[in-house]
């Protein structure tokens, strides 16, 4: 589509180039899609006059029918583009509320004829101050390159169309942008990503694979192109969602974008009242499978057509329930077990409150809010009353399976549970998380990798993931895999405290004291709680004795701490008295310490694995060997 002649157009730190298609940030060319920068040319040429929606509907996509939700969306990522030049997109394109679009920034017309001269003197003369020669030199280079990767997608898309994949195709669904106007309801866009999330990933899982929740999330609110997206996740499609609220009304636009070509394959806006919207997410996962023509089995397509009811007081709450839950701190737990319970309370059957239930007492018992002997029971019973109400919750599995493994040392019966819950939904990353967690503590190294780098796959951004298999590694006799993994886990989250506690811990268990204690005392905070633990282990590994004693009579003294002889077992294995660290173990059994299951998993303890004691350990846990 040429819209514009031969003529450029300078604004602000852009020139746009008809001609060639394309825009460039000083002298630097922009990703941008055809679509969209037919859209900027329309606005640019016209700057200054109110464009109607109407006008560029028909100018954009004049042979097609075409939602104004699709119109939006271009507007908005031209937005997106522009604001990485200046800081602030306002200055470029304003919004008539119900009319259109006016293009505020002045505008330099450039005419053919004196660019041309305008490109000779540079030529000749060296750098201008507004187009220096290089940046003229290497964008020519860029179009050149560009043009060339154009004609040989071109001549070779529909071979790349219609070929059959054996490969699963991936996808993310980006955070439901809150486009509300209400801070407040930050939690139902964040809860409506979740649920939509898991809507889709059951849909085919053996063909399509749908980014976890975690990696996900890390996009909120972050100026990012689909490209970067493509090129962080592997992904083949995305989704962009976003959502008003008015009066028991929500409306919900999605748009599906293929990253190959950044193609916007459709745009739809969903107005429902609230009471349906277990009902627009099933017809939204109907939408993307069509779109993206995966095959839905007769199951799920059959769930997705006769959706959950649920009341809305009952969901509203769950929401906000899984809000709060996944903030992970001692107050938001707090928070989320009220409104999980509100959510039980509203709708008595209404199972996936249960689980989010039982999720929130297993985080507690996690963050030492409650004693496992108290927290697993009424895990157990919130779990098992979400599968009683739903047998096909893959997360009500997967939180049953961890108290059978974690809690009642029922080995046969969490695997059956696991392998249940990945069997409903193959694209649960939590799933497959817990789960390769479980074969480690099993001794089953190989079966865990597997499982946690499927886990990584679907959130290739958790942070908790990165420590995982970086401690995965130095269990098996790879510290150095481990560190380097850690490292690259840092550099996406610096501030993540497990990530520095899990490298000390590792340059300690090589002896390496100088190096763990500047990652466990990362900001020169005194030790405390478990980090105090991994300074002691420091100390004792480095041969520091009486540092590292120091640390074993603090914890001798916290009788009331649950996983006090776990800890003293390690401290002991470190400064060599086997004796004791057995001891410390034996008495940790005996006491169901949570941590006693993942104990052969744990390099710490690995100076007792050729003791005879350790193997009749295994033995008395009943584990198998």
């Amino acid at each position: 589509m040429s819209l514009g002649g031969q003529r450029c157009y300078g604004f602000g730190r852009f020139r746009l180039d008809p001609a060639q298609q394309q825009l460039f940030e000083d002298g630097h060319p922009v990703a941008l899609t055809p679509k969209a920068f037919d859209t900027l040319l329309i606005l640019v040429e016209n700057h200054g006059r109110l464009v109607s929606k109407e006008e560029l509907l028909q100018k954009v996509w004049p042979d097609a029918f075409v939602e104004e939700a699709t119109l939006a969306q271009n507007i908005f990522r031209l937005r997106k583009v522009l604001s990485n030049g200046d800081g602030n997109a306002s200055l470029y394109i304003e919004t008539i509320p119900k009319r259109g679009y006016r293009f505020l920034a002045t505008v330099q017309v450039e005419e053919p004829s004196a660019r041309a001269n305008q490109l000779e003197r540079a030529t000749e003369a060296g750098p201008q101050p507004t187009w220096p020669r290089r940046g003229w030199i290497a964008a020519s280079i860029a179009v050149l390159i560009t043009a060339a990767a154009l004609i040989y997608l071109r001549n070779h898309s529909i071979a790349f169309r219609t070929a059959p994949k054996s490969d699963r195709v991936m996808l993310v669904v980006l955070p439901v942008q809150n486009l509300t106007g209400d801070a407040s309801q930050e939690y139902l866009a964040d809860g409506l990503t979740e649920e939509v999330i898991a809507d889709l990933g059951s849909l085919n899982p053996q063909r399509l694979g749908v980014i976890a929740r975690t990696s996900a999330m890390a996009y909120k609110q972050k100026n990012k192109t689909v490209q970067e997206i493509a090129r962080e996740l592997g992904v083949n499609y995305v989704l962009e969602t976003s959502l008003r609220t008015g009066s028991k009304q929500v409306r919900f636009t999605a748009q599906l974008i293929r990253t190959e070509d950044q193609t916007h394959l459709w745009a739809h806006n969903y107005d429902r009242p609230m009471t349906d919207v277990l009902a627009l997410q099933g017809e939204l996962a109907r939408a993307v499978a069509e779109e993206i023509r995966i095959e839905l089995a007769p199951d799920v397509a059959a769930r997705l057509a006769s959706p959950r009811v649920v009341q809305p007081e009952a969901y509203d709450a769950y929401l906000k329930g899984r809000f709060f839950w996944n903030q992970r701190t001692l107050e938001a737990m707090n928070v989320a077990q009220s409104y999980f319970q509100q959510a039980i309370k509203a709708d008595p059957n209404f199972a996936l409150g249960y689980a989010g239930l039982s999720d929130c007492y297993q985080v507690m018992i996690n963050l030492e809010q409650l004693k496992a002997k108290d927290g697993y029971p009424l895990a157990r019973a919130a779990a098992l009353k979400a599968l009683e109400l739903d047998k096909t919750l893959a997360e009500a599995h997967t939180s049953l399976a961890s108290i059978m493994g974690d809690f009642d040392w029922d080995w046969q019966g969490a695997e059956t549970e696991y392998k249940q819950a990945l069997a409903l939904n193959p694209n649960y990353a939590t799933a497959h998380h817990w789960y390769g967690d479980f074969l480690a503590g099993m001794g089953r190294f190989d079966e865990s990798a597997e499982e946690i780098k499927k886990a990584q796959e679907l959130d290739p951004l958790s942070p908790v993931l990165g420590v995982t298999l970086a401690q995965l590694y130095c269990t098996t006799g790879h510290c150095e895999q481990g560190i380097e993994r850690l490292k690259k886990t840092l550099e996406i989250h610096p501030d993540f405290t497990e990530a520095h506690e899990a490298l000390g811990e590792i340059y300690a268990h090589l002896g390496m004291y100088q190096q763990a204690l500047a990652e466990l005392r990362k900001e020169g905070q005194p030790p405390t709680g478990h980090l105090e633990l991994l300074v002691g282990y420091a100390s004792a590994k480095a041969g520091h004795k009486e540092e590292a004693l120091s640390v074993v009579r603090q914890l001798e003294e916290q009788r009331d701490f649950q996983h006090r002889d776990y800890y003293l077992a390690i401290m002991y294995a470190a400064l060599g008295d086997n004796d004791q660290a057995f001891a410390r173990m034996e008495s940790a059994r005996q006491s169901h310490d949570p941590h006693m299951p993942y104990f052969r998993a744990d390099f710490t303890l690995a100076s007792l694995r050729s003791d005879p004691r350790y193997a009749d350990l295994v033995r008395r846990m009943n584990m198998p060997r």
